[in-house]
């Protein structure tokens, strides 16, 4: 990495934490990347160099939390191969509603924003999407096409409904989110399985699913 490079990187780090300190005190629009810039401690040219604005400033703070996310992710379920599809979506999910836990005013703030600036709710889409899509590759899903864009929608869309719940837990384990998750999760499965985007022994919640219907008989019934 040249040293320019390296430079950039570092001012793009002290941009992300200027603006996770900015937001637990001021609402997303009120934040500019002049004021940005001065409170990591850079020029305004060196802050249009590392993000060029704030909606930018915040899509990589949003990646950087992701990508950890992912990274313990992948590590986790390294260590439990025998984890179904479900469990690790259960797992990952989760790990990302902690990783955020502690900024979910600043996100409040963030949310609010996007009812006037639709862009910016178009960029924290195409996040989440980005998030959902390599979460799957690591639990393992291989799909492609119309069913891999609809399970991502899918569980996009099981994401932000849980959300809601996440917004107002106050538990310090994240007990109520979790169970919401599980049971969202369950319900999206179910669905997914009827619209045969999802083979049922994908879809398999534990390792008894053909006890309630979920494997074995169903998947016979599909070949017929």
């Amino acid at each position: 990495m040249t040293e320019a490079s390296s430079q950039k990187h570092q001012d793009a780090a002290a941009l992300r934490d200027a603006l996770w300190s900015a937001l637990a005190v001021r609402d997303y629009l009120q934040l500019d990347l002049h004021s940005l810039a001065d409170a990591a401690g850079i020029s305004h040219v060196k802050a249009v160099l590392a993000a060029g604005s704030v909606d930018r400033v915040l899509c990589s703070a949003l990646q950087e939390i992701d990508d950890n996310v992912l990274a313990q992710s992948a590590a986790d379920f390294a260590d439990d191969d025998s984890a179904s599809m479900h469990e690790k979506l259960l797992e990952g999910l989760t790990q990302r509603f902690e990783a955020y836990a502690d900024k979910r005013p600043a996100l409040q703030s963030v949310a609010k924003a996007c009812l006037s600036q639709p862009s910016l709710g178009l960029m924290l889409a195409a996040n989440l999407e980005s998030f959902i899509d390599r979460l799957l590759s690591l639990c393992g899903d291989s799909a492609t096409g119309f069913v891999r864009t609809a399970r991502i929608k899918g569980v996009c869309g099981v994401f932000l409904k849980v959300s809601a719940a996440w917004q107002r837990d106050e538990s310090p384990d994240l007990a109520k989110t979790l169970k919401t998750l599980d049971r969202d999760l369950k319900t999206a499965t179910e669905w997914a399985i009827s619209l045969r985007v999802l083979q049922p022994e994908e879809g398999s919640m534990d390792r008894d699913a053909s006890d309630d219907g979920m494997g074995g008989e169903n998947k016979g019934s599909r070949d017929d």
